[in-house]
């Protein structure tokens, strides 16, 4: 008979039965889990902590211990996720040689995709509306300044003039793709377009909403005959 002392250490459940301790890192990946779908089902002020605890299977108080607080756990299950993806785009962006369409269509790229896998991340925002402004940090408020702000050093080096505001462009383009995934049931009853297709006219469009002013002085150019 083996001894007592070789056994896996066990905990109770909150069923009340005994399973192998888990590790933090696994606690942690089912908070985050349940913390996910808890936020995109009720927002962020109507998720209870213990409702996620419930779901992830955890004791309450460990969500506390590991993330210090509903609002530092919204802030790791929901933004960081979409700060990551963006950031991943800026760095792209950052190696590659400059072009308004290229930028254009890797945006779209990377994000579009992201966006319809991770829908639930999108109806979190939307559900927690206004409470969002809670929360100490935003990923996304850094994502539109540093994305804003490379869009200004891009004009700037080509002596270009902005026809629409970085600040605004950069919101509304995640927009549009936020919006085709929350609404695209709407918009398309019939059934989705090809995803390729999608994503190069989402990319076209912002290609386009992106071009630059042309001088006050500069003479349009000339038509072709209509002979």
């Amino acid at each position: 008979m083996s001894d007592i002392r070789d056994r896996p250490k066990v905990s109770k459940g909150l069923t009340g039965q005994r399973r192998p301790r888990r590790t933090t890192d696994e606690i942690r990946r089912l908070t985050l889990d349940a913390a996910r779908r808890c936020f995109a089902e009720r927002g962020f002020a109507g998720a209870a902590t213990r409702q996620i605890a419930e779901r992830a299977q955890v004791a309450e108080p460990l969500i506390f211990k590991n993330f210090g607080s509903k609002a530092a756990l919204f802030e790791e299950a929901v933004i960081a996720p979409f700060h990551a993806r963006l950031v991943t785009y800026l760095e792209k962006i950052a190696s590659q040689p400059e072009g308004r369409e290229q930028r254009s269509a890797e945006f779209v790229h990377l994000a579009y995709p992201f966006l319809v896998e991770n829908a639930e991340l999108l109806h979190a925002l939307v559900r927690s509306g206004h409470e969002i402004t809670s929360i100490p940090s935003s990923g996304l408020a850094d994502y539109f300044r540093l994305s804003a702000q490379t869009m200004r050093d891009q004009y700037a080096r080509h002596g270009w003039q902005t026809d629409v505001e970085p600040e605004l462009l950069v919101r509304y383009a995640f927009g549009m793709l936020a919006g085709a995934v929350l609404l695209g049931d709407w918009f398309f009853p019939e059934g989705a377009p090809d995803e390729r297709a999608a994503e190069a006219a989402m990319a076209r469009m912002l290609f386009k909403a992106s071009e630059p002013r042309l001088p006050t002085d500069a003479k349009p150019a000339a038509q072709p005959s209509q002979d």
